[in-house]
């Protein structure tokens, strides 16, 4: 793999009242990760994988994503990837290293982790809501601890991108 694309899911509404998993994206979400798919869009997504948490969250932020991640990429609905701890995303990974490209779109704290994980000893922010970080490997032997270089991080908020790094 040389390119891997670590995508939180859009802001969600903050009912308590319903299941975390069924929780949808409030009129914020929308708006933010809309305003995401137009950035993305100046990025040429070669068809690729994508594994996304099966939440309605991020099924959701997928819907608004997929046409400038490349409609024709296939999808895969990941139920471990559903509130996923470090190992058990970089399993993940491993398993698609073959791939020239991944996107992941799931869930913190498991996305923050690996992004600090392969990204060691950068002075970058979390992965917040509607944010994309993109990782860059020289080849797929050197998918592992700080062996990644940080091709764009940016956050959409308010209908506007925001470079984090």
């Amino acid at each position: 793999m040389k390119f891997l694309n670590i995508i939180r899911h859009a802001k969600a509404e903050n009912n308590f009242l319903k299941n975390d998993f069924t929780r949808e994206l409030n009129g914020r979400g929308q708006n933010d990760s809309k305003c995401l798919n137009d950035f993305l869009l100046n990025y040429s997504f070669e068809k690729h994988k994508i594994i996304c948490s099966p939440s309605v969250r991020t099924v959701q932020t997928y819907e608004n994503l997929k046409v400038s991640l490349n409609e024709k990429s296939h999808i895969i609905f990941q139920e471990d990837l559903y509130l996923a701890n470090l190992e058990a995303i970089y399993d993940l990974i491993i398993k698609e290293k073959k791939s020239s490209m991944i996107t992941l779109i799931g869930h913190n704290p498991g996305l923050t982790d690996i992004l600090y994980f392969f990204l060691r000893n950068l002075d970058i922010p979390e992965l917040k809501t509607s944010s994309i970080a993109q990782i860059f490997f020289s080849n797929s032997n050197e998918i592992s601890k700080g062996k990644g270089s940080l091709n764009f991080f940016v956050k959409s908020k308010n209908n506007k991108i925001v470079f984090l790094f």
